[in-house]
Parts: C-alpha cells; structure tokens; sequence
C-alpha cells in the first residue's frame, strides 16, 4: 500500500502538475477566445504565458540547478517576488468575489451603467446582462434616472451608450429619464465624463456593472470623490469567469500602482 501511494505521490511530482497546468491554461484562455469570437490580447498573451510553462515543466531540472547555482540574493528576491505574487492574487480576489454580491441601496438618483463590448451594432452577452440588471431595477424604482455610459470602439458601428440606449427603449424605460454619456474609453472615464455631464457627485448614484468588475468599478468612485454610491452587480457566465477575474486581478494591479484606486 505504502509502495503504491509513493508511486501515485511520483506520478503528480512538480514536473507533471506544471505541464497539465500550462495545457489547461492554452486551452482554456484560447478556447474563450474562439468563443467570443474575437482576438483578445490578454487571452492571447496569457496563451503565451501557458506555453511558457510547459516549456519550462519540460525543462524543470535545468531550471533548479540554475536557481541553486544563483546569488543568495537574487533567490531571497525571487522568494519575495513569489510571496508578494500570491499574497496579493488572494487578496484581491477576495476583495473582488466579496463585491460581486453587493447589495443596491433602493430609490436612487440616478443608475450608472458601464459600457461593454458591442458587436457592429448588437449589445453583447455582459452589456445586456448589464443592462437587463439596471431595468429591473429601474422598473421597481420609477423615480430613478439612468445614465448610459461607453464610447464607440474598434468593430463598433455605434456607441456602448447607444447600444444601452436601444436596450432600454426596447424595455419600456422612458426616454425622459435616459441621460448618454458616448465618449469614455474605460472605468475611469466612465465615471469621470458621467460626473462631468451630469454632476453627480454628491447625488444617490447606483453603478451597474459586470460582477467581478464591481470591486473596481466601485473603488475608483470613491477615489474621484463620488460621495453616496452602492452597487448592483450583474451576474456573469461562469464559463468565461476565470478568465474575467485573472483580467481584473493584473488591471487592479496597473490601477494600485497608478494610485487610481
């Protein structure tokens, strides 16, 4: 018995869990690609990232006589490194999975939804998951305004904001309440040029958004002094959500350092 759990122990040695891992992480970053039926960039790159890892569970005695044969120091840095890599993977994706069920506050001002990918001219899957989100809400809260927000992007033939506008007109929203906001490029400057247009800073604002984007969306708010906000998170496909929360993860990264958030 002993003799045959040694054997399994052998089976799963580093080498073959670093293979697996960087099969699985080809696979699954290239399939959501194909899926969304678009080149992504960060899909791509992490593809690469995957096959680095394989090369390297290929090469991995190399790697540890090499790491042995290093300075002292340069493996007290790479122990910091690692330490640091994990210790803020975790904690942000904490942070990020607690925000994906905040709870809205009722009887808003006004609802902020973030703009998402649009297909020509068809919202895609999360910008009508975000947008369905935000009339639910709007229809149980009649006296609230809705701000639409997103630019127009590569493959895009009209705007985030517009694509949200037809959503919501096609929904019974009244036109009276909708309020665009067609130029922004991204989270920041959603918030930013909605504030710019429509002074909302100090008003009852509620943020729709993407579930594992809430965190984010949220955080850069209060740094650009939004004063009263809460969120409403929509709920995303669990099939692409890995992919979604290692995104977030390096973008709150960038945004820590930028002091953006």
């Amino acid at each position: 018995m002993k003799l045959i759990i040694q054997k399994n122990i052998k089976k799963f040695s580093p080498k073959v869990v670093l293979l697996i891992f960087g099969i699985f992480i080809i696979l699954y970053f290239t399939g959501t690609s194909i899926s969304w039926g678009r080149f992504d960039i960060f899909n791509f790159l992490v593809s690469l990232i995957g096959c680095l890892i394989v090369v390297l569970s290929l090469k991995i005695n190399m790697i540890i006589i090499l790491y042995k044969k290093c300075h002292k120091l340069i493996q007290y840095l790479f122990k910091i490194f690692f330490v640091c890599f994990i210790f803020s993977f975790v904690l942000f994706q904490s942070l990020i999975i607690f925000n994906m069920r905040a709870k809205p506050k009722n009887g808003a001002d006004y609802v902020i939804i973030l703009g998402c990918q649009v297909v020509g001219e068809y919202a895609s899957l999360p910008l009508l998951q975000r947008g369905y989100t935000a009339i639910r809400y709007l229809n149980r809260n009649p006296e609230t305004k809705v701000v639409v927000s997103g630019g127009q992007g590569s493959g895009e033939n009209i705007s985030e904001a517009e694509a949200l506008r037809r959503l919501l007109l096609e929904n019974k929203i009244d036109k009276e309440r909708i309020f665009l906001e067609d130029k922004s490029k991204n989270t920041l400057e959603n918030l930013i040029l909605s504030n710019e247009l429509y002074n909302l800073l100090d008003k009852n604002v509620l943020l729709v958004t993407s579930d594992y984007h809430m965190y984010r969306t949220l955080s850069v708010a209060k740094k650009i002094k939004y004063s009263n906000i809460s969120g409403l998170p929509s709920k995303s496909q669990c099939s692409i959500l890995p992919a979604f929360l290692l995104r977030e993860y390096v973008t709150i990264t960038y945004y820590k350092l930028l002091r953006r958030i």
